[in-house]
């Protein structure tokens, strides 16, 4: 069980940041669900201790793909796929301002963070907020709420010790 390693506002802390991400109830019960039942092996439990932000990496596996997103740097294809999959999920649409946007001429020119600049944009305008966390690494990970979870956002990375920002700044 995750209370095992981190303690209770953490655990708060991420169980709210799932209920501010699910695009649907089932969605959110399934990832809560999965997150509570967590088990973390040696190697992993002795990071998680005193490491609080060990714990939104336990959620970016939970939620991958379903609720969120994780791509390498250079991945523009998989960033384009699945946020397109996250945005029909809250029943809206993203064409990152072009006609195809899994053209391979146009993937081949632009970036992640151009793209998550768009995407946030589009989302914007159809009022949801994308949002992306501090990975400390070569990869960018983040995912999509209604603009009222900007205070669990804050919440969260107070909490876990992560800095999150909308997409409109990505890391």
């Amino acid at each position: 069980m995750i209370s095992e390693y981190f303690n209770a506002s953490q655990v708060k802390a991420a169980e709210q940041l799932i209920i501010a991400i699910s695009a649907s109830d089932e969605l959110r019960d399934r990832h809560l669900q999965m997150l509570r039942e967590t088990e973390l092996d040696g190697d992993d439990a002795e990071e998680a201790e005193g490491d609080p932000s060990r714990l939104l990496w336990i959620i970016k596996d939970i939620i991958d793909w379903e609720t969120g997103f994780y791509v390498d740097w250079s991945d523009t294809e998989s960033f384009v796929e699945c946020l397109g999959e996250l945005a029909e999920s809250r029943g809206v649409t993203l064409s990152f301002g072009v006609e195809d946007p899994l053209a391979e001429e146009f993937l081949d020119e632009i970036e992640v963070p151009e793209l998550m600049l768009r995407a946030h944009a589009e989302l914007a305008a159809q009022g949801l907020v994308l949002w992306n966390w501090d990975t400390e690494g070569d990869a960018y990970g983040g995912w999509i709420s209604r603009p009222d979870a900007a205070p669990v956002m804050a919440t969260v990375s107070e909490v876990l010790g992560v800095e999150i920002r909308e997409g409109s700044k990505s890391f």
